[in-house]
């Protein structure tokens, strides 16, 4: 029975082949974008899982107050601190302190090289039996015990000791004594949150008592323990310990591992940590992408079945039964879309590199495929039986109980139940075609927006320079004298880091009539002349100057001195990192840190220890000439540094270059997605033109024209346009408004901007009636005596 079911579900395939082909191919696209959309999805839902105990380990997190939120969620805590936890609370099994370092200009056999900040991390000796990398060389538990000892990982190790048995050797970290390789880890997955290079043991700085030390500490916890009462020991804990904090936290809590990649966006941790809204909007779109295919194949396989009905009241004459041909047309809907499935995997191959690009912040990074995960390949298998499965049930259901005596007299099928449903597909279809758009065009939008947005400070002209180590105001000093002699470079400045995303943030202690205050600031550690680098507006008060003895002295910004409501801010008190200084100036509002973030309160301080960013404000004329300069003349200070140039205009577009692609892929699937719907279309237009055949040619009879006729039937289906329009139009409007308008935090974000709905309606508006005129044109046209006989 089921090889005849085949056999007939192939004569039909090849004998209405040009609908077959529009319909593998439309499933053929739309799963394999879902394929790469569902691979991303998965990869960022993984993370950490591959840890023995991930569900029994957790980040431990601080809660400090902030005048302007109310509260600050840090996963940073003072070095000695966990022990404490540790040995006071029995649910605690193991326990762990992890930093990562700045920047090391690393040595080895006379050859430098150069560690990115935030890849050598330095930590607990029970690093490997806390979490579960695997160290491939040495042994686990004793390969940090030692003061100066150093993990790498597999790459790493390659890179600086070739095929080498690094196990032993020595390698020198900037002016430090030598390091002594002590094991080889294999790569970290990529799927962690916790990247790095290399490892280093936490008692080589004596980090582990230094209660100024700031690193993130996790916890092991035993199965089954009383997470609600943990809280109130983590508080009574902190209170035995107050005089100790310099700023006691508000409150202390446990974040599970499995929720820091997609679920901390709050808190001011240590991991790599990707937008949960982002990623679901992705799975979202994907999935109403799938959807509009699925409702395209049913419209189409309607209008096709429709030309079969005979085939089925001879069927149920000759003794087949409602079921058999359920199964009949079902079978052939599941063999159209397991044909499609192959060519969606050679979609999917095509357009997953290009996805990645588009998708990723690191698209030179190696992410894993869908042949390196057969769980994943396993379900889109079954996700695409059961496409075939719905969209096939509807004609299925219907086609099987038409009545063979009505067929075989010439009755169509013409009920309005039937065309209701299409009709209320064609509408779903268009609507969610047009909600894609709308995301694209709203995040095109933000991003234009973002672009021209006003930061606080002139970003056009200014050349950063990174580099690579952190350098004493004195030994910067002759340096920027020597460099501004250049006519093309006009000014000079150190700081700490970068704008755009500069997040570093403090507690700043006030006094006041009640008592001392404390709130939490953006802090940005600078040197003389930054604020006239940036040509940041002073608004009271004055800069930093070397003739007013300003080393514990401050500037602040305009919401900072509101929040303090200091009316008169220059000539106040307040404390740093300990340090009490004078408020000597005012600035305009900046916006240092990643655009999508709050603004927020800050001061800058000078800072003449850890400068490791050089500022130059350069004239208008080429920049090539004013990098040789500056290239020759650091060289001249610091022969073997390799210096990384960039313009901060160009940081600033990089900082929104995912925005941008982000926008870009939203588009490209509205665009499929209003194809898709437009072919949904065609099949009901398709099928109206048939089941209406006479009754226009009996129009065309009585002296309608062509025009009257095609008028006639766009009146109908431009209105279920029109619904879909109306009906994403509120929707969207309304999640504008209630869902994301935290997603950019930005304080000036524009507010509702009607070109949006227009272009996005006016394009489906277009597309639609180009489908409809495509059909409809022909009936109109054709000869009334052979429509009056088409029956």
């Amino acid at each position: 029975m089921f090889a005849n079911y085949f056999k007939t579900a192939i004569r039909n395939i090849i004998k209405h082949r040009g609908y077959s082909m529009i319909n593998i191919a439309g499933l053929a696209i739309g799963l394999g974008v879902f394929i790469v959309i569902m691979g991303l999805v998965d990869f960022h839902l993984s993370f950490d899982n591959f840890h023995s105990d991930a569900d029994q380990i957790y980040s431990v997190i601080q809660v400090l107050p902030s005048e302007k939120d109310g509260e600050y969620h840090t996963a940073r805590l003072p070095a000695p601190l966990l022990p404490f936890i540790h040995a006071e609370l029995p649910e605690i099994e193991n326990s762990l302190r992890l930093l990562p370092t700045e920047r090391w200009v690393i040595r080895h056999k006379g050859q430098k090289y150069y560690a990115e900040d935030g890849t050598i991390w330095a930590v607990d000796p029970n690093f490997f039996s806390f979490f579960s990398f695997e160290l491939i060389a040495g042994n686990p538990a004793t390969a940090l015990a030692n003061p100066r000892s150093m993990v790498l990982t597999q790459t790493t190790a390659r890179k600086y000791f070739g095929e080498e048995d690094p196990l032993g050797k020595k390698l020198t970290l900037g002016g430090l004594p030598d390091f002594t390789v002590t094991g080889v880890a294999r790569d970290v997955p990529l799927n962690s949150s916790l990247p790095f290079d290399s490892l280093i043991s936490l008692n080589s700085f004596g980090w582990q008592k230094n209660w100024q030390a700031i690193c993130a500490s996790y916890v092991k916890m035993a199965p089954g323990f009383d997470l609600s009462g943990l809280k109130q020991k983590l508080y009574r804990l902190v209170e035995k310990h107050r005089a100790r904090l310099s700023v006691p936290p508000i409150e202390m809590y446990l974040q599970p591992l499995s929720e820091l990649h997609l679920a901390s966006s709050h808190i001011k941790g240590l991991w790599t940590k990707e937008s949960s809204f982002i990623i679901y909007l992705t799975l979202t779109i994907g999935i109403v992408l799938l959807a509009v295919v699925c409702l395209n194949f049913i419209n189409l396989a309607t209008t096709q079945y429709f030309s079969r009905t005979k085939e089925v009241a001879v069927r149920k004459v000759v003794g087949s039964t409602q079921t058999q041909l359920q199964w009949q047309f079902l079978g052939e809907s599941v063999l159209l879309t397991l044909v499609a499935f192959p060519l969606a995997l050679v979609i999917y191959e095509i357009v997953n590199p290009l996805f990645i690009f588009m998708a990723s912040n690191n698209p030179s990074r190696s992410y894993p495929g869908l042949w390196d995960n057969p769980r994943l390949f396993i379900e889109l298998v079954a996700v695409t039986a059961l496409v075939g499965i719905l969209a096939g049930s509807y004609p299925a259901i219907i086609l099987s109980r038409l009545d063979p005596v009505q067929i075989l007299k010439g009755h169509l099928l013409t009920g309005k139940k039937g065309t209701k449903l299409r009709q209320v597909l064609v509408v779903t279809q268009f609507a969610a075609s047009i909600f894609a758009v709308m995301v694209a065009l709203t995040t095109f939008k933000d991003f234009n927006f973002l672009s021209s947005v006003d930061l606080g400070y002139e970003k056009d002209n200014v050349l950063v320079l990174d580099l690579g180590r952190n350098y004493h105001n004195s030994w910067l000093r002759p340096i920027k004298e020597d460099l501004m002699r250049h006519p093309d470079i006009e000014l000079v400045a150190a700081a700490t880091w970068f704008p755009i995303n500069w997040n570093y943030e403090n507690q700043v202690i006030v006094e006041t009539h009640a008592g001392q205050k404390s709130m939490t600031m953006n802090a940005y550690g600078v040197d003389y002349d930054f604020v006239e680098v940036l040509k940041m507006k002073i608004l009271k008060g004055r800069s930093f100057s070397p003739d007013q003895k300003d080393g514990a002295n401050y500037i602040i910004s305009e919401s900072a001195a509101k929040i303090l409501n200091w009316k008169f801010p220059v000539g106040k008190k307040l404390s740093l990192f300990g340090n009490q200084g004078v408020v000597v100036g005012v600035v305009k509002d900046f916006h240092f840190k990643n655009l999508f973030s709050k603004n927020s309160p800050a001061i800058l301080y000078l800072h003449f220890n850890n400068l490791n960013v050089l500022y130059f404000r350069i004239s208008k004329k080429p920049v090539s000439r004013v990098l040789n300069f500056i290239d020759n003349r650091l060289h001249f200070f610091e022969p073997n540094l390799t210096y990384n140039y960039k313009l901060l205009v160009q940081r600033f577009d990089e900082s929104l270059l995912g925005m941008k692609k982000w926008s870009l892929i939203a588009g490209a699937i509205g665009a499929i997605a209003i194809f898709f719907a437009c072919l949904g279309l065609v099949g009901l237009a398709s099928h109206s033109a048939q089941t209406r055949t006479k009754e226009i040619g009996i129009r065309k009879a009585h002296g309608a024209s062509a025009a009257q006729i095609i008028r006639s039937q766009l009146k109908d289906f431009m209105r279920l346009i029109v619904i879909a329009i109306l009906i994403t139009f509120t929707v969207f409007y309304a999640i504008d408004k209630i869902v994301t308008k935290n997603l950019f935090a930005h304080s000036a974000r524009i507010g509702f901007e009607p070109y949006t709905y227009v272009w996005a309606g006016l394009l489906a508006f277009i597309a639609g009636l180009v489908a409809v005129i495509s059909q409809t044109i022909k009936v109109a046209r054709a000869n009334p005596v052979e429509a009056l006989r088409y029956e």
